[in-house]
């Protein structure tokens, strides 16, 4: 059994890895989760080996605290390992000004843009059974109060890990606070929680008129564009983390964080009637622009290391849906790709 190389406690982390190889030479990995956090993993196997890491977030790097703590890991890696080249990829234009403060590299990418659009889109003839739709995990920070007084609305929830009763709990404050509240989940038959896949969460989205976005702050936000790709317009708060990057204003609406302004814009768009298709056609272009911008920057790095690629022309062959494969271990993914020490490379 292969075991990684020593390394200090400082820089480990358990998480599961999710990355995706970009190029093989140069050495590029996309990768989503903890800051660094697929860095520290694969780290130790490819000491020899030039890599460059582009690092996605999940939730705002406006945060100070998580940015001193990313600095000071950053500051550990590039010294443990000389070879590493690292890019912190960004959603929200304000983030690069914080990173630059921090002397930390980034580049602008939303991660959106890597959501498959062929997973989610309009329906033709689902019947609108529903004012409003929210996908949103079963904390307090969702906001989920704030959707009050739409008149009828599904929520489509999962669990974090970790007790599940608090989380319960919490569901069923909403259902009683909320009579027009539809928990998705709930199996009709059994009244017992099933996790949905896509499919089934695109449909309930075409079963509603608008998405609903109600938090604080967090990350870009995948149900936003998951919404515009199925052709609902949206209606938000005001949030940090990136979001609003692709709330067109044409269809959609930023509003304060009060149930009746959340229930108001919510009318409004219902009102609006606005064609599925044209929500969905402006959200494409925004994912295209998005994606030829990484295009460029991995391209960027091939000319930097003195390698012709042709990556706009086999990006396609390098996509899959959020730009993310989950694996158990670093060597999973390493093996995969034939790269742990002295293993025959393989076509990816």
């Amino acid at each position: 059994m292969t075991t990684a190389p020593a390394v200090t406690y400082r820089l480990s982390i358990k998480e599961t890895l999710r990355c995706r190889l970009i190029s093989r030479d140069p050495l590029i990995v996309i990768s989503y989760g903890a800051p660094l956090g697929a860095p520290m993993q694969l780290g130790p196997y490819l000491t020899e080996r030039k890599a460059y890491f582009l690092m996605g977030n999940w939730w705002s790097l406006l945060d100070e605290r998580l940015l001193a703590q990313t600095k000071e890991l950053y500051a550990m890696m590039t010294a443990t390992y000389p070879l590493h080249r690292y890019i912190f990829l960004t959603n929200a234009p304000e983030e690069n000004a914080a990173l630059k403060r921090y002397g930390l590299p980034h580049y602008s990418c939303h991660h959106n843009a890597f959501l498959d659009e062929r997973l989610f889109h309009p329906v033709p003839g689902v019947a609108k059974t529903m004012d409003a739709v929210y996908t949103a995990r079963l904390s307090r920070f969702k906001r989920h109060i704030l959707a009050r007084r739409i008149p009828s609305w599904g929520l489509v929830y999962y669990y974090m890990p970790g007790p599940r009763e608090p989380q319960e709990a919490y569901l069923r404050s909403l259902t009683r606070a909320m009579p027009g509240m539809v928990p998705c989940n709930r199996d009709r038959d059994t009244g017992l929680y099933r996790f949905l896949p896509a499919r089934e969460v695109n449909r309930i989205c075409n079963a509603a008129r608008v998405g609903l976005c109600l938090s604080e702050a967090e990350g870009g936000n995948y149900a936003t564009t998951e919404y515009l790709l199925a052709g609902l317009p949206v209606v938000s708060t005001p949030s940090e983390g990136g979001r609003d990057v692709f709330l067109d204003p044409d269809i959609s609406r930023i509003v304060p964080p009060s149930a009746a302004a959340v229930a108001a814009a919510t009318a409004e768009l219902i009102a609006r009637k606005i064609p599925a298709r044209e929500i969905r056609l402006r959200t494409l272009v925004r994912i295209r622009d998005i994606r030829q911008d990484f295009i460029r920057l991995v391209a960027s790095i091939h000319e930097q290391e003195g390698r012709a690629d042709a990556f706009a022309d086999r990006f396609d062959t390098v996509f899959t849906h959020k730009m993310f494969t989950a694996y158990d271990t670093p060597e999973d993914f390493l093996a995969r790709h034939g790269l742990l020490p002295g293993q025959e490379r393989k076509s990816a």
